[in-house]
């Protein structure tokens, strides 16, 4: 979904009048590296410039903006200081929405929506840069570093693939073989001590930017929300009010699990892993790795009451392919199917599912589920499935109605 220049300016408007894309510090503020390390919030920029087609805006537990095409939903808790911005609006969402270069993707650093940051360093040298950023998709996880106005090599494409759905420190360079990034491959040369302008822009819109770190040890990993920043010019604003967490929702696996009564389930992680090329995703799924394996299988005991079994195998729709399943019956094959492309990065739901009606199980029978990865071309799907729900005969099509709630979860 794309928006006019006209619906654009008038959103951007409505945001200036809550002022979420002006620094929430004063822009005479200088940071202080110390020690070979600087960290500094996102949102403590002294200004944006190049913006007139996308800025930041800033979300905290009170204030979210209104800036055109937004999908995701508020994210403040677990970031530091209770607050990040945001590159709005977000008109690529996934690979079906439309590629804009130089409006909603710029693999040109400099070119799009850049943020400003005072330092003055103590030491020179070659300082590693860090983000905490989150990534809840594919065209939203890629940003540009710069100091003094140049964009060197080492400063564009970091990448995000890891941690999806999760405030996530990464220090990556995306290259043509390694799509994921490289490590240690972004940083920034000091060549004098001094004040420096650390510089930020757009590569991906939708991009979510918590907190950054410059260290000159390669070593450095950061933890949970980093440093504290310290600054030699200025007062740091007090930090903005606490988000809470949202109340945990049970997956769709789950809902319709609960559903019955005479609901019997197993879930995809009660299933061996070891030795099968699957790996668990998050707390709900198993997946393949498309980097190391294009296919897995696995296997596990029917310990239910034996009889006849409506079957709801609970798969997961993805936007760059569609995986292929086959569910096993002491070695019959009852079944094969492809979940149809989802418009998100992944969705559970009714029509990403397989049901097979009427099918005779004794308990002790080996339960075995076959997974190939798919591709759109571009990317490859990592054949993510929830689990089997084994439902009294009739009962199938009628279980699967159950609202789906899902969100991801680390």
């Amino acid at each position: 979904m794309l928006f006019s220049t006209i619906g654009i300016h008038h959103s951007i408007l409505n945001a200036q009048s809550f002022n979420l894309e002006k620094p929430t510090i004063n822009k005479r503020a200088i940071f202080e590296e110390k020690n070979g390390i600087i960290a500094i919030e996102a949102e403590h920029f002294t200004k944006q410039s190049k913006n007139n087609l996308r800025q930041w805006y800033l979300t905290t537990k009170n204030k979210i903006a209104n800036v055109g095409r937004d999908d995701d939903t508020q994210h403040c808790y677990e970031a530091s200081n209770n607050a990040y911005i945001e590159i709005l609006p977000d008109t690529r969402v996934t690979h079906s929405d439309k590629l804009i270069r130089g409006e909603n993707f710029s693999d040109k650093p400099g070119e799009i929506a850049i943020l400003n940051y005072k330092v003055k360093f103590n030491n020179s040298g070659r300082y590693y840069v860090w983000v905490r950023a989150k990534s809840t998709g594919t065209e939203d996880n890629g940003i540009h570093v710069g100091l003094n106005n140049t964009w060197p090599e080492s400063g564009q494409r970091m990448q995000w693939c890891d941690g999806k759905g999760n405030w996530t420190w990464e220090s990556k360079q995306r290259t043509k073989k390694e799509h994921c990034g490289i490590p240690n491959a972004i940083y920034l040369d000091i060549d004098k001590t001094g004040t420096h302008n650390i510089q930020f822009s757009m590569r991906e819109d939708g991009f979510e930017f918590d907190k950054f770190i410059l260290t000159n040890n390669i070593n450095y990993v950061p933890v949970k929300k980093g440093p504290k920043p310290i600054l030699v010019k200025g007062k740091l604003p007090k930090p903005f009010p606490v988000a809470e967490t949202a109340k945990p929702q049970d997956s769709y696996f789950i809902s319709i699990s609960k559903s019955l009564k005479g609901n019997s389930h197993i879930a995809a992680q009660e299933f061996p892993i070891d030795g099968t090329d699957f790996y668990k995703n998050g707390k709900n799924w198993l997946a393949i790795n498309p980097n190391t394996h294009k296919e897995a299988t696995t296997s596990t005991t029917f310990n239910f009451e034996s009889g006849n079994y409506d079957i709801v195998f609970v798969g997961v729709g993805e936007n760059d392919g569609r995986s292929t399943f086959s569910l096993l019956i002491n070695s019959n094959e009852i079944g094969t199917y492809n979940p149809p492309l989802s418009k998100r990065l992944w969705e559970e739901g009714k029509k990403f599912n397989a049901l097979w009606k009427n099918i005779n199980l004794n308990k002790g029978d080996k339960i075995t589920v076959k997974a190939k990865i798919g591709s759109d071309g571009e990317e490859w799907t990592r054949g993510r499935w929830a689990g089997i729900v084994f439902t009294p005969v009739g009962q199938g099509k009628k279980i699967q109605d159950s609202p789906s709630t899902f969100t991801f979860e680390k």
